[in-house]
């Protein structure tokens, strides 16, 4: 079928019976654009316009697919003929309305996708699923604390880089949520009973250790109590120390003893010559007792 043939013959017939385009949209309900579209070619009529618009033409169907008034056939030759333009034009119809119907499920398919999609990755966002650094459950299996990349915000967690740290202290005892700002973070260890851990954190000062202490409802930062304890320790005889007080010593966390109360740690600074020194002591976080220092040679 060609379009142009056929719209031309669509136009000059319209107007031998004085018919505007607004006209023949009325007679076969469609808009005058439509009308327009077929007689300028760019489209042709639907198979099942075909009989009504022959019918208001004055024409036969095979007329207006042919784009030509031939008038009736004179052989059988020509009556397959006729019959092999209809079958064609029928498939290439079904054809492109086929395409059109399948192009329609796919773009719907994907818009529809693109949502599931939209919406999957803005919860995905909001539980924290993609920032997790780390998830540590208690020994006893009670407790759990997952370390996320990512600031919290309200219920869910915004864009800003920072360690965050949700606690589920398990049924009936509540959720923790803490946000330590820009930092990196080095690990999270339980106390062999439970209900302590020790954070440990490296920010623009160094290495920040943190004990949480669930019996008592609170958080130490653990590293200024540190401090404080190996002064008034055997250590504080070498004369370490100057006028301006004790130099920055930085800590880190090795192990729990078993009591829970207890921690092995490491420990390292210079002195006021500029001499490093460094070693191992044992903590209680309990009754903030120190013992047990072995310093490196």
């Amino acid at each position: 079928m060609d379009n142009g043939k056929t719209g031309g013959l669509i136009r000059r017939l319209r107007k031998e019976k004085n018919m505007t385009q607004r006209d023949l949209a009325r007679v076969l309900h469609v808009t005058d654009q439509a009308v327009s579209k077929w007689e300028r070619g760019l489209c042709a009529p639907d198979l099942t316009l075909m009989e009504p618009l022959a019918r208001t033409l004055d024409v036969s169907i095979l007329e207006l697919i042919k784009g030509e008034q031939t008038g009736e056939p004179e052989n059988k030759w020509e009556r397959e003929e006729d019959a092999r333009i209809v079958i064609d034009y029928s498939q290439k119809e079904i054809t492109q309305k086929v395409g059109d119907a399948r192009r329609r499920y796919l773009g719907l398919f994907a818009a529809v996708l693109s949502v599931i999609v939209l919406v999957s990755l803005f919860f995905l966002l909001r539980s924290g699923r993609l920032f997790v650094l780390d998830r540590s459950p208690s020994p006893d299996g009670n407790s759990l604390a997952t370390v996320y990349s990512k600031a919290l915000s309200g219920r869910g967690f915004s864009m800003k880089d920072a360690v965050s740290l949700i606690v589920d202290l398990g049924k009936n005892k509540g959720i923790c949520r803490i946000t330590y700002g820009e930092c990196t973070y080095q690990g999270l260890w339980w106390a062999p009973g439970s209900r302590k851990y020790v954070l440990s954190l490296n920010d623009k000062d160094g290495i920040r250790l943190t004990l949480a202490d669930w019996d008592r409802n609170c958080e130490t930062n653990l590293s200024a109590v540190l401090t404080f304890g190996v002064e008034t320790t055997e250590l504080s005889k070498y004369g370490y120390a100057d006028e301006e007080g004790w130099p920055d010593i930085e800590y880190q966390f090795l192990q729990w003893g078993k009591d829970s109360a207890s921690m092995l740690l490491y420990y390292s600074f210079e002195d006021v010559e500029k001499a490093v020194h460094e070693g191992y002591f044992w903590y209680n976080c309990e009754d903030g007792t120190i013992r047990g220092i072995l310093e490196m040679e």
